[in-house]
């Protein structure tokens, strides 16, 4: 039979022009579907670090609000925030020997009753207005606790620096520290009191992974008679490409 002149098939411009148009629209959809997987893997990661973010400054937020006042100092070059946490306290019914009254060494003192609703309470503190009363190897308004009841509290005898001025005492555990160190946040529980500031080499909990300061990672406004103490933490949270800076602010009500 003879062919029939309508029939006829693709040409190769046809071809061409076809496979052409094919690759330009697979690599455009390829493109899209490379973006959106990444945009979304963008996304995911900056809820992970916001998470984790979260988590960690919350910890260090909850934390900080039950030490001490005048025990909060920086230490390690600024990587360190160090603190005794509050274990109780309450108020005693006379006052204490110290460097205005020059009364005689005492070893115990009677208080309203009270209890320890934190920890195990090593040391008790009494006036004291600065971290450097507190630290070292001769504090001047701490002392470690040697007996207690719910109505006293021993100590070795000695005097103290002051009175409080609203005959407060203050119960403590042993220091602890959030730092900032090798691109981690790290907690450190039961540092020494005598030594000049957190020990990095020793045990710690985990906060983050991939932090890093923002200028100075903590600062402190310290504390006086008629003002809070304020900590303020700088510190950025990264992941591959992604990076988010954090500052937050936790202020330590002061009960001298």
């Amino acid at each position: 039979m003879a062919p029939n002149p309508k029939e006829s098939g693709f040409s190769l411009i046809e071809l061409i022009t076809v496979v052409v148009v094919l690759a330009v629209l697979a690599t455009v959809g390829t493109g899209f579907i490379v973006s959106a997987t990444e945009s979304y893997q963008k996304t995911q990661t900056r809820a992970a670090l916001v998470n984790t973010a979260r988590m960690a400054l919350e910890r260090m937020t909850r934390q900080l609000r039950g030490a001490m006042p005048y025990s909060v100092r920086v230490t390690n070059s600024g990587n360190c925030v160090e603190f005794m946490p509050v274990a109780g306290g309450g108020f005693y019914r006379n006052p204490v020997p110290d460097k205005a009254n020059n009364a005689p060494d005492h070893a115990s003192i009677d208080t309203a009753p009270h209890s320890v609703d934190f920890g195990s309470a090593d040391f008790i503190s009494i006036g004291a207005m600065d971290s450097g009363e507190l630290y070292g190897g001769a504090p001047v308004s701490l002392a470690l606790v040697s007996s207690r009841s719910a109505t006293s509290v021993g100590f070795p005898s000695r005097d103290w620096q002051r009175n409080s001025i609203g005959r407060r005492f203050f119960l403590l555990n042993a220091p602890q520290g959030f730092c900032l160190f090798g691109g981690q946040l790290r907690f450190y529980p039961n540092q020494d009191r005598t030594a000049a500031g957190i020990d990095v080499t020793s045990s710690y909990d985990l906060l983050a992974q991939g932090a890093q300061p923002m200028g100075a990672p903590f600062t402190l406004s310290s504390a006086s008679d008629s003002r809070n103490v304020l900590v303020r933490m700088n510190i950025a949270f990264a992941e591959g490409d992604e990076s988010l800076d954090f500052e937050q602010e936790v202020l330590i009500r002061n009960v001298p």
